[in-house]
């Protein structure tokens, strides 16, 4: 009888153990793993819907450099507009001034950024109170126009950093320079 005993617990402990494996390893398929939505809703999801607005600063030579605001409107169209002045005392007294703005169309907008094209104009002035330069503009191409492309990405919700170039014209020279441009901006509803 122990001649049995012990070939049937053997074969008894190895079906157990090869059922306990079919179990863990079945033919059910492992299910698919679920990506985490994506956390950052940008305003950028909601430019096709509604108006938005921005504040902030944009550095350039074509359509101003200082303080900024935008306006973004559904069918894809924005403007920007900014300006600064700046009075400096002392023996050669000179105040600088700038005001620009662009127009712009946005070939894509979605949560990440926008690309779009411009058409900028902007007017720079430095004067001073010296004899050097006399009662006028001390710079030589005060007004420019220009035509580019631009891209803003979100960094977060409502933040973007904007970077464009333009082929600027000068009138007053007759020059075209490529000219780059940058902004930090807000955008608000």
């Amino acid at each position: 009888m122990k001649r049995f005993v012990h070939p049937f617990v053997c074969l008894l402990l190895i079906v157990t153990a090869t059922s306990s494996m079919r179990a863990q390893f079945g033919s059910t398929p492992a299910p698919t793993p679920v990506a985490p939505p994506d956390s950052m809703s940008t305003v950028g999801d909601d430019f096709n819907r509604n108006p938005y607005y921005a504040v902030g600063m944009n550095v350039g030579l074509l359509s101003g450099a200082g303080l900024g605001a935008r306006a973004s409107w559904p069918g894809g169209l924005a403007a920007q507009f900014a300006f600064f002045a700046l009075s400096v005392p002392g023996d050669k007294y000179s105040t600088h001034f700038n005001i620009g703005g662009e127009l712009q169309y946005s070939f894509s907008r979605n949560r990440s950024g926008r690309l779009y094209s411009l058409l900028g104009f902007g007017y720079y002035s430095t004067g001073y109170q010296d004899t050097a330069f006399g009662d006028g503009n001390a710079v030589a191409n005060p007004f420019r126009t220009g035509i580019g492309i631009g891209y803003e990405y979100f960094t977060s919700p409502n933040f973007v950093i904007s970077l464009s170039g333009a082929i600027t014209f000068f009138p007053s020279t007759s020059e075209w320079f490529p000219i780059p441009e940058v902004g930090f901006f807000y955008y608000f509803k």
